[in-house]
């Protein structure tokens, strides 16, 4: 999945007062990740669940005047009071009691100690396709009404039903006195769904897509051949031929998403039909066309979008104010003089300008765009911190990929005056209790140090409590390096703009140096590179190590790395 975030100007903060979910499984996710806003339950429990209701959710969605007594009596239990929202049902016939029922269940209700009617709400346009209206929405406020007077007390919230309801917003039509909504569907689509036509502008239609791999192309008739029976799923389908045509299939299929609410991005790319997990395309107008190995993307409708939400063989990857580029890149180089010598020696510009990059200064620059990839060189681990640095000014969050012998965590000699190349990582998190920490822009949860062979022992107790994630090789020898960088990537980029890589030749065993070290194999470095630039993170790069006195080819190894983790391909 890709998440787009819209830009944030200077003069206003955005920030998320609370969240409303469905499910217990993502509360419980959500709680466990430190989230401690307040969190609505958006639809009434199962029995067996009300205690977890009372103990994870500030405030829930209720109807049921049974389940409401089972609340308040474990809340009582358990010395709190419960917030909730009382659903009336306006006439979409989805959850809500009936308007004549409302006060009769207001008067139940107070009596009881363990709950609090916090607010009055509705649903519309779920179920029975209801649209609100200024009519039915004002019912709603009117019910509102009646409940405070009696009661004798202000409802903190009458919310007047979800994305469905922006229309009247926009249009100034939304009755005096509703202070919320439960809008989902326009954040993540724009109100493609609610807008039909015309979605608000203001908000980003493609915050969520859906990319997968093409695993065949063939040239194959358009047209089954044979006797036509069923599918799969019960269904009698029907082709109309169109003669020979090339054909594409992704690695998805309908246990993941909603086929039929797929439209693929690119032009010339048609969407057949699926099974299970294969998904058949028709590329043969595709321009370029595709080939084995490269992704295909979609837009998804609701439908779609809620499978795919869902399921658990589908991986979520956030990714904030990605730019897609239909033309060149650009990336900035900045290097020690020693290292400098070895990055023009390989003509490392050139090579990355013939990848479609544009090579500029970062004077050039007047704002840095969010797209621009820098690409540090120097002595020794010091660069790292330094390529660190630039990174937190240009980004509010990013992950962390050390490829590396040493963890660089050992804690500072206090009577050190400069930096000690060991201690470079624990001065970059924090952990050294130095003023100079990059946090909050980089976490230690979306740090991952790749290739570890060596650990002082205390250095090995700061790794232990810092929640830094470490792979040793003996890891990488068990996990493959595929899975393994499937892994570290996964860690870097959760809840992150992208990332950094910090590589040092120490991590590699090179024939001509550090030959049985036990490190990496080219292969294997060449193999990490390749994921991390097929994963789309890279926001920034720096190389250790490179001296005047380096071994020529380890020089070159290095530099042919970096070429790796910004996409060069052997074809």
């Amino acid at each position: 999945m890709r998440h787009a975030a819209g830009g944030a100007g200077h003069a206003a903060r955005r920030c998320v007062a609370g969240i409303a979910e469905s499910r217990f499984e993502n509360i419980r996710r959500l709680r466990d990740s430190g989230i401690n806003a307040p969190v609505m339950l958006l639809r009434s429990p199962p029995m067996a669940r009300v205690e977890e209701v009372v103990r994870t959710v500030d405030i829930s969605l209720q109807s049921e005047l049974t389940t409401i007594r089972e609340i308040s009596r474990i809340a009582e239990r358990m010395g709190r009071v419960h917030d909730i929202m009382l659903m009336i049902d306006l006439g979409d016939l989805r959850e809500g009691i009936w308007p004549s029922d409302l006060i009769p269940t207001v008067e139940q209700i107070l009596e009881f100690k363990g709950v609090r009617i916090a607010g009055i709400g509705t649903n519309l346009g779920c179920f029975g396709a209801i649209m609100p209206t200024p009519e039915n929405l004002g019912q709603l406020v009117a019910h509102a009404y009646k409940t405070e007077r009696l009661s004798g007390k202000s409802l903190d919230f009458i919310s007047g039903g979800a994305s469905s309801s922006l229309t009247l917003l926009l249009e100034g039509k939304l009755p005096p006195g509703i202070n919320n909504l439960r809008v989902g569907e326009a954040i993540l689509q724009g109100g493609v769904e609610t807008f039909r036509d015309v979605p608000w502008p203001e908000l980003e239609p493609d915050a969520c897509r859906l990319t997968s791999d093409i695993i065949e192309v063939k040239l194959k008739p358009s047209r089954p051949i044979g006797t036509s029976g069923y599918d799969a799923f019960g269904n009698q389908p029907v082709f109309a031929d169109e003669g020979d045509r090339l054909r594409a299939i992704a690695n998805i299929g309908r246990e993941d998403v909603l086929v039929e609410g797929l439209t693929p991005i690119a032009k010339g790319v048609r969407v057949l039909g699926a099974s299970s997990d294969h998904l058949l395309l028709d590329v043969q107008d595709a321009d370029p066309r595709p080939t084995v190995g490269d992704r295909v993307a979609f837009r998804m409708n609701y439908g779609a979008m809620l499978l795919a939400m869902t399921s658990e063989y589908v991986e979520k990857a956030p990714m904030h104010d990605v730019a897609d580029f239909s033309g060149r890149k650009m990336v900035s180089i900045s290097a020690e003089p020693e290292a400098g010598g070895i990055i023009a020696r390989e003509g490392t510009g050139a090579r990355l300008e013939a990848m479609n990059f544009d090579v500029v200064e970062l004077a050039d620059v007047e704002r840095p765009p969010s797209g621009l990839i820098r690409l540090a060189a120097g002595a020794d681990r010091r660069i790292a911190h330094k390529a660190l640095t630039a990174t937190a000014r240009a980004t509010h969050s990013f992950g962390l990929i050390w490829i590396d012998s040493i963890a660089a965590l050992m804690p500072e000699d206090e009577e050190a005056k400069d930096m000690p190349e060991v201690s470079v990582l624990a001065r970059a998190l924090g952990l050294d209790h130095k003023p100079c920490a990059l946090q909050p822009q980089l976490s230690p949860e979306n740090v991952v140090i790749v290739g570890l062979r060596h650990a002082d022992p205390a250095e090995a107790r700061v790794l232990k409590d810092s929640r830094v994630s470490a792979f040793t090789m003996t890891d990488i020898d068990a996990m493959g390096m595929r899975d393994l960088m499937h892994e570290a990537i996964r860690i870097a980029t959760s809840g992150t703009q992208g990332f950094h890589v910090s590589y040092s030749p120490t991590a590699t065993e090179f024939a001509a140096w550090a030959a049985g070290s036990g490190g990496l194999t080219v292969r294997e470095t060449h193999q990490a590179m390749e994921a991390i630039s097929l994963s789309g993170g890279l926001l920034s790069m720096d190389v250790s190590g490179l001296t005047a006195g380096l071994e020529p080819r380890i020089g070159a190894d290095a530099v042919n790395f970096v070429m790796s983790a910004f996409g060069k391909r052997i074809l």
